[in-house]
């Protein structure tokens, strides 16, 4: 009866497909790409969309390329920029700055608001795509992220059943009941969170507070190490090497979201406590640091778990130069934050006890963060709000896990490590493939999410740009989703244009080919810019990677042409040559016919120019350059002729 209703369901179409990847034709090759209804195995039938990846690669892979795959939330997809702007991209940069003769793949699985059971759940579906390599950056999710234990959309604390739900939901039977209890439970449902104006944060998190040590917490710290013991062993056994990263998040510039007192103190310890923690606060105003100190040690000694009070004892300490016990006091104030968006210093150990130094790898991130911020105190240097990184951390993420890769012979045995390290890092990020419309967006986007719970207690709001200034207004539009990435892009492209900006033409140009690498007319657009600046090895270094990825009229016949200009006609006849294998209307053929045959001629192989002339002086006769030319033709061949006589 099952099976029965099983097929019918799939026989009429009923549900979604939430394959890993789905595949599309470009250029007459089969690519894999991420299935953007993949989603509806972690969120359900809610409505929310998260960006997924749009990294095209071949399957079965070609024998020559090192493909890595990147899982995780929404710092591995790159919020609050986009997947140009991740860490896996400026990785995929570094490597291939590093190595410009390998052919070096990273693919971004990353998805926002999931967790380690999705990132266990991708892995499964890798094998097939031939990974070589695969980095995590997972952690931050674990209580939120979907099917999280204190996520507004999870299927409950025990993980077995999670697992089973992540099985099942591949039957279309199985999304038919789920469906069908979630039209009745909406039956009942006074009020619909998703109608309000809210963030994803919000949406799947509110109302949801947890204790350091409470039973929840203790729930979703045995998931996430049992989760991680899986993909670990999983890898380990189909030999691919895997490489966790720790969770690194803002210390110094981000208050505890949510504290509260300790359910085990009496009614007299807990005014005590607020007393103390008032007292407290009001010296901190007044700048009577050393007496603050005192008040806040005073009152965590009776609730040491109260995140706040950690905090401006911090703040204190900070101000006071005891940059080491400050650094003590932010991170017991994000490890004690009851509305747990930050990981805490016991997950980030238990993905450092992961490392085993053969198989399974773990990039101390937040220790690399830790050195490249002012006394070891992370904040808004390289964060933008709470956990997200700017795009200089984002840039530091990527060298951390290629340092790893470095360490342990991945890609490159240690010999080819050594030797690569030329490497200009002030150059590799003037270079990198994200513009200033990125950086604006992430500014826009922060800004928007930050002006909502939990950071402001209303509703997200969008500030007034004015009409005047182009960039942010386009980058806005961007943020809160009402253009697409593509279509911003080529927004201010074509603002930049109009300018005769071509600097940033250029720059644009190379981050949409970086991100659609398939899309052939960029590389011929960014052509056409070199051409117009007499920029012709640059426009021959396009055109040539362009061939790479499909073969076309304009970019044979431009190398041609380059060629002749440098003086080269032999290597020019060699492009030219090309141009026969494509379907022209009768005028272009005849003009390229007579650009061959002056090519032949240059080059000395009169012979060949001939029988081109006179086949192009068959359709037209009274073409007046190619009969001069034919007649220089036949005087050469003839003076050569005398000449072996």
């Amino acid at each position: 009866m099952c099976i029965c209703l099983e097929l019918t369901l799939r026989w009429i179409h009923y549900g979604v497909d939430i394959s890993l990847f789905g595949r599309q034709e470009i250029n007459g090759k089969t690519y894999y790409v991420m299935n953007p209804d993949v989603k509806y195995r972690y969120f359900g039938s809610m409505t929310f969309a998260p960006s997924t990846s749009i990294h095209y690669f071949l399957v079965p892979k070609p024998h020559e390329v090192y493909r890595i795959f990147c899982l995780g939330g929404s710092t591995t997809a790159g919020y609050p920029y986009y997947f140009n702007a991740s860490f896996p991209s400026f990785l995929s940069e570094r490597l291939q700055a590093l190595f410009p003769q390998k052919n070096i793949e990273i693919i971004n699985l990353g998805m926002t608001a999931t967790n380690s059971f999705t990132t266990l759940d991708i892995a499964q579906d890798l094998m097939e795509c031939q990974p070589d390599l695969i980095i995590v950056y997972d952690g931050h999710n674990e209580f939120y992220g979907a099917l999280g234990v204190a996520s507004n959309q999870t299927s409950g604390s025990l993980r077995f059943l999670i697992r089973l739900r992540l099985q099942l939901i591949h039957l279309r039977t199985f999304q038919l009941l789920q469906n069908a209890i979630h039209k009745f439970v909406v039956l009942f449902r006074h009020s619909d969170m998703s109608a309000s104006p809210v963030t994803i944060m919000e949406r799947m998190s509110y109302g949801q507070y947890i204790s350091y040590g409470n039973d929840i917490y203790n729930a979703a710290y045995s998931i996430f190490r049992k989760n991680l013991d899986n993909l670990r062993d999983y890898f380990r056994v189909n030999g691919i090497p895997l490489i966790l990263g720790t969770q690194v998040s803002n210390l110094r510039d981000q208050p505890p979201f949510i504290s509260e007192n300790l359910q085990a103190l009496s009614q007299q310890q807990s005014a005590l406590f607020q007393q103390y923690y008032k007292i407290g606060t009001e010296h901190q105003a007044s700048g009577v640091i050393d007496s603050a100190i005192f008040f806040f040690r005073r009152a965590l000694a009776l609730d040491s778990l109260y995140a706040k009070a950690h905090f401006h004892l911090a703040q204190c300490l900070d101000t006071s130069e005891k940059k080491k016990e400050a650094l003590h006091q932010y991170i017991l104030a994000r490890d004690f934050d009851e509305l747990r968006f930050r990981t805490d210093s016991r997950f980030n150990n238990l993905i450092k006890s992961m490392d085993d130094n053969k198989h399974c790898y773990v990039a101390d991130i937040e220790e690399s963060f830790k050195s490249l911020s002012p006394d070891s105190l992370i904040g808004h240097n390289l964060i933008t709000e709470h956990l997200h990184p700017t795009l200089q951390g984002n840039f530091f993420i990527a060298k951390c896990y290629a340092e790893v890769m470095r360490k342990y012979g991945l890609l490159a045995t240690h010999h080819e490590w050594a030797s690569a390290d030329t490497l200009n890092e002030n150059n590799l990020w003037q270079n990198r493939c994200a513009t200033d419309l990125d950086e604006q967006m992430g500014i826009q986007s922060v800004n928007v999410v930050t002006s909502g719970w939990p950071f402001m207690a209303q509703a997200p709001t969008i500030e007034y740009i004015p009409s005047s200034d182009t960039l942010n207004r386009i980058a806005q539009t961007l943020a809160i989703g009402k253009t697409g990435w593509m279509d911003a892009h080529l927004l201010i492209l074509d603002y930049y244009r109009h300018r005769e900006d071509w600097m940033r033409v250029e720059r644009e140009y190379k981050t949409l080919i970086s991100m659609y690498p398939q899309f052939i007319d960029f590389y011929l657009q960014l052509a056409k810019v070199y051409f117009d600046q007499h920029r012709f090895d640059d426009m021959k270094t396009i055109l040539l990677r362009s061939l790479q990825i499909y073969p076309t009229l304009l970019a044979y016949r431009s190398l041609g042409n380059i060629m002749m200009d440098k003086g080269d006609p032999a290597s020019a006849v060699k492009y030219f040559e090309k141009m026969d294998n494509f379907l022209q209307d009768p005028n272009e053929r005849i003009q390229d016919e007579y650009i061959m045959s002056y090519a032949y001629a240059k080059a000395g192989e009169f012979q060949k120019a001939r029988v081109r002339l006179q086949h192009l002086l068959t359709e037209n006769s009274n073409y007046e350059n190619a009969v001069r030319l034919l007649t220089f033709v036949n005087k050469q061949i003839e003076i050569n002729q005398n000449l072996r006589k």
